[in-house]
């Protein structure tokens, strides 16, 4: 996983173009789309932005695709799948030189409320990096905060119960670099100038 202050600041000091997209908040209610239909069909990608690809239905299962459905859970949108196990909404970087960071995404509830099981894997080493079974309120959805950056995605599953249980507000950004034109800057700087910044980014501890 990487840091993405770390990583602009290394870009900089290595004289790198950046291209640091907003964050991006996909919204069910955003999708357009009637209720109970899969949105992977029906919008394919929504949700993408630059060199960052949403699939709803990444495993081509019928029984974990998402669907949309407008109301009800935890007062707002959700998606969710038929089977309730393991519905997978995956992330993935389809450019080199870039860096996804997954902030968050909300969790709701068709009903009084239950718990529900989730987990985050990182496409780049296929493990868990963050799992739970926290209880969602029927009322108000639950902000799963995730933090994590990867240059190959993640996929999100939850379940069981993920048919009363859905997913929204999946929050993102991305960091992409290309090489720029080579200025003649002499080592002893570049090292300071990527060693300040650094430093910048750690904190000094005042005397």
């Amino acid at each position: 996983m990487f840091n993405l202050k770390f990583l602009a600041l290394l870009f900089l000091a290595l004289n790198i173009n950046l291209s640091h997209a907003s964050v991006v908040t996909v919204k069910i209610e955003d999708a357009d789309i009637f209720n109970w239909e899969p949105i992977q069909k029906i919008k394919p990608g929504f949700g993408s932005n630059g060199p960052v690809s949403l699939n709803w239905d990444p495993n081509n299962d019928l029984f974990t695709e998402l669907l949309a459905y407008d109301r009800g859970y935890s007062g707002g949108a959700g998606a969710f799948c038929w089977y309730g196990e393991n519905c997978a909404l995956q992330l993935s970087v389809t450019a080199e030189n870039t860096v996804l960071q997954l902030n968050s995404f909300a969790l709701g509830y068709y009903g009084y409320g239950n718990n529900v099981q989730y987990s985050v894997i990182d496409l780049a080493t296929q493990t868990s990096i963050l799992q739970d079974s926290p209880w969602i309120d029927g009322a108000i959805s639950t902000l799963i905060p995730v933090n994590a950056s990867s240059n190959k995605g993640f996929m999100i599953l939850f379940g069981p119960d993920g048919f009363n249980g859905g997913i929204n507000n999946i929050t993102y950004s991305y960091l992409s670099a290309q090489p720029g034109v080579p200025v003649p800057t002499p080592i002893p700087a570049a090292v300071w100038l990527f060693g300040f910044g650094l430093a910048g980014i750690l904190g000094f501890p005042r005397s």
